[in-house]
């Protein structure tokens, strides 16, 4: 099978989608198919194809940190396209490579598939920044995202949140949930060595018997990261071998340092800013817990990383968004400041032995569910979806 897949990002930028693509860019190639990823790169001025993805020239929007925007209609683009001869097109986004993508698909005649990935209701303040404007545009984006659900032949979803959000917007059709995963083996404890997980401690300041919480991910205003440095803040500042290290960059940044800084835990909270995936792995291995406090999460990526590696995760409580956590047994859920703390000093109240036995179960449990089960699901997902396209009757 050869499978087109529609992207707004791609390497060398970061996110949880990119990494969710590139697993399944690697799961779809071991089983023997081909891929040809179709993304956007705003710095470039023309179309060109490396190690498999044809970048395309896009405008760079500022306000949202790696993105660009480009012609979704364009037929130097569909010639690229139309030349690898896909038999299925995969939309991971809904602008402008999503549109192409719904147009390069009727052009030619193939079933799509659409997969949403973000929670879009959370996102509204980078186009609006006023909150009554937010209100006004969600009903016209509800509009939109039922469109690209009714084009698509199949829908696929890494949570039921999904469902409960296509549901608000009006779609009425069956959606596929196949959970997000990543290829753990680098994350796992026993396949990250000692001598580089000392380092990460050593940069870190991270003393034996310390309690330190990390989050990786990006630094926007929906990940809610200003929640967790005030709830660490009003528990625990001021108390020795309590650490808080936020991983990642975005727009963010400046806000949450100097919130930081007024909240007087510049010791104990730090931002490491970006760090590259592959010298991630070490970085869980130092820490204890990973915790969001982040309402927009459909499957976190970043999450199950941390799972891999043995940390506890503290996630704030989101009804439609639970199925990552089995309580007391890979993390637990907190809906407030105080809720928050009591896991945190249950973590920091445990011997050593048992924080290793708790690291060892949580990374055991992330086992369960692989790319190669991941991908399996995915494809029966294109079968069907070819099956039902009129142009295989």
């Amino acid at each position: 099978m050869r499978v087109a897949i529609f992207t707004e990002t791609y390497h060398p930028f970061i996110s949880g989608v990119v990494t969710h693509i590139e697993t399944l860019k690697k799961g779809l190639e071991a089983c023997g198919h081909k891929v040809l990823i179709v993304t956007l790169d705003p710095k470039s001025s023309r179309h060109y194809v490396r190690d498999g993805v044809l970048y395309c020239p896009a405008i760079p929007l500022k306000r949202i940190y790696g993105y660009g925007l480009a012609n979704p209609l364009n037929l130097e683009r569909l010639r690229y396209v139309k030349l690898f001869g896909p038999d299925i097109i995969h939309i991971h986004t809904e602008f402008s490579m999503g549109i192409f993508g719904m147009f390069a698909a009727r052009r030619l005649g193939l079933p799509t598939v659409y997969t949403l990935h973000t929670m879009y209701d959370d996102y509204m303040f980078y186009l609006a920044p006023h909150r009554p404007f937010q209100k006004l545009m969600k009903p016209g984006a509800h509009l939109y995202f039922r469109y690209v659900a009714s084009r698509a032949t199949e829908v696929i979803g890494p949570s039921p949140k999904v469902v409960e959000y296509l549901r608000r917007c009006g779609v009425r059709r069956h959606i596929n949930i196949i959970p997000n995963t990543v290829d753990l083996r680098d994350f796992l404890p026993e396949n990250v060595p000692e001598d580089q997980v000392e380092q990460a401690r050593r940069r870190l300041g991270i003393c034996p018997g310390d309690t330190t919480l990390l989050f990786v991910g990006r630094l926007g205003k929906e990940k809610s990261l200003d929640v967790l440095i005030q709830d660490f803040a009003g528990q625990f500042r001021g108390k020795a071998g309590y650490r808080l290290i936020l991983i990642g960059d975005g727009p963010e940044r400046e806000n949450l340092g100097q919130l930081v800084h007024s909240l007087g835990v510049q010791e104990q909270v730090r931002l490491l800013g970006k760090i590259d995936h592959s010298l991630l792995p070490p970085y869980y291995q130092a820490c204890d817990l990973f915790a969001t406090a982040s309402l927009s999460e459909m499957n976190s990526i970043s999450m199950l990383e941390a799972m891999a590696g043995g940390l506890y995760v503290l996630q704030r409580l989101d009804v439609h968004n639970k199925d990552q956590i089995l309580p007391g047994v890979n993390g637990d859920f907190f809906e407030d400041a105080a809720g928050f703390a009591r896991l945190v000093q249950e973590q920091a109240a445990l011997s050593p032995r048992q924080r290793l036995a708790r690291r060892q179960s949580v990374s055991k449990y992330s086992r369960r569910y692989g790319p190669r089960e991941f991908t399996h699901s995915v494809l029966s997902v294109y079968d069907r979806a070819i099956l039902e396209h009129p142009r295989s009757r």
